[in-house]
């Protein structure tokens, strides 16, 4: 029963349809006249007994990475220096589960420092499930600070993608969500010091946080700009000591972005017009460029111009993972985003690649997974452009308030 829940997709499914339901009966019957601290306690032991719910279930191929080239950097060699397939005398069993042997490694500098000092508390993957999920948890009082419903962060708190992804399959963007909330929390605060240097740490975690540099640059006046230098030192630092080997990097950030895809939206859609992916990668990299400028310039408040700066990505990129919905569902906290909403609960199609490959043998996300999850994800994000942007337009002209009143 265990082996169904956790590696089959229509186990997944269940999983995820079952936490869903929690969140759900857990927003909807969320006692507020309860005193602050017992709600607080009733949010931590749904977020808790969520966690506990999957602790077993077995960690993504991607921590054996973790593991692997945490060792090689405690060894004293440069995990962007060279493939894996090129290092035969570290080989371990951790070298054995890894995926894409043959590629350069993708992470930035803080990320790999990051696995190195918890493989060397622990060489086993529980040690990065808890950090991760500890983490993620940390996430909750931010959302608080910055003005979240207990009710909204129930629902967030349970949620299926979120209560995998890293209690279950300990992938790390869980550091990249704190620190992006951290400096969208510092920034509302007016510390722009704090604000830029969170962004550089989210920054080294995933590289996808510097789409939203130009939101903040623009959020700050004259005085928060200047502070900026702190956003240089936290994002350059940490790759002092890779920097003989950046270049190793670069080239395995080209190979993966340029020549692996799967699940995505607009740069499937182009590949199918196209032939290929390197035309699809440089026009999808053209409209997100332009999508983020935009929308840095016209949306606020920040924490929306943040959601609206990962979901451009999300739409874009080549390859959209089942984690990467966490990236926008903590701005869906503070801007009741249903698309955010609706993305969370469908990405779990990501997993009808299981059933292809148990099916082929080959991994591949059918067509029909794919629209059943981006046809209803891409209607709500029209919905929700609408009432942003559209209706307080409206009202600017017809002079009858002012924009920000209307903010979801």
């Amino acid at each position: 029963m265990a082996e169904w829940l956790w590696l089959s997709f229509a186990g997944r499914i269940t999983l995820s349809c079952g936490l869903f339901a929690m969140g759900a009966l857990a927003w909807r019957l969320w006692p507020e006249k309860w005193a602050l601290r017992r709600q607080w306690m009733l949010l931590f032991a749904l977020a808790i007994a969520a966690r506990a719910l999957v602790w077993e279930l077995p960690p993504s191929d991607d921590v054996n990475r973790y593991l692997w080239e945490g060792r090689l950097i405690r060894s004293g060699i440069s995990p962007y220096a060279q493939t894996a397939d090129s290092l035969a005398s570290m080989r371990d069993a951790a070298w054995d589960g890894m995926n894409h042997r043959d590629m350069f490694t993708v992470y930035p500098p803080l990320a790999e420092l990051s696995f190195a000092v918890l493989g060397g508390i622990a060489y086993a993957p529980w040690i990065y499930k808890l950090a991760f999920t500890l983490a993620d948890l940390a996430v909750l009082p931010l959302l608080a600070a910055l003005g979240g419903r207990l009710r909204w962060l129930a629902l967030y708190a349970v949620n299926p993608v979120v209560v995998l992804s890293f209690a279950g399959e300990a992938h790390f963007d869980s550091l990249m969500v704190l620190a992006t909330v951290a400096a969208v929390l510092f920034a509302q605060q007016r510390r722009p010091a704090l604000a830029w240097t969170a962004l550089g740490l989210a920054v080294q975690f995933k590289l996808v946080a510097i789409l939203l540099v130009p939101a903040f640059w623009i959020h700050f006046e004259a005085r928060g700009r200047r502070a900026s230098w702190a956003f240089v030192l936290a994002a350059v630092l940490p790759a002092l000591p890779f920097v003989t080997s950046a270049p190793q990097w670069i080239r395995g950030l080209a190979d993966f972005g340029g020549t692996t895809s799967g699940n995505g939206s607009l740069h499937f859609l182009l590949e199918l017009v196209c032939g290929g992916k390197a035309i699809p990668s440089a026009l999808c990299a053209v409209v997100l460029l332009v999508s983020t400028l935009w929308i840095a310039r016209k949306v606020q408040p920040l924490g929306l111009a943040a959601l609206w700066t990962c979901f451009a990505f999300l739409l874009c990129a080549p390859t959209v993972t089942f984690w990467y919905a966490t990236w926008v569902l903590p701005f869906a906290v503070l801007h009741r985003s249903r698309a955010a909403w609706v993305l969370s609960a469908l990405s779990i199609l990501y997993y009808a690649a299981w059933q292809h490959r148990a099916q082929t043998g080959n991994w591949l996300h059918p067509l029909w997974a794919q629209a059943a999850l981006w046809v209803p994800v891409i209607w709500f994000l029209y919905r929700d452009t609408r009432l942003t942007l559209l209706y307080p337009a409206l009202r600017r002209i017809s002079g009858n308030g002012d924009a920000r009143d209307e903010r979801p």
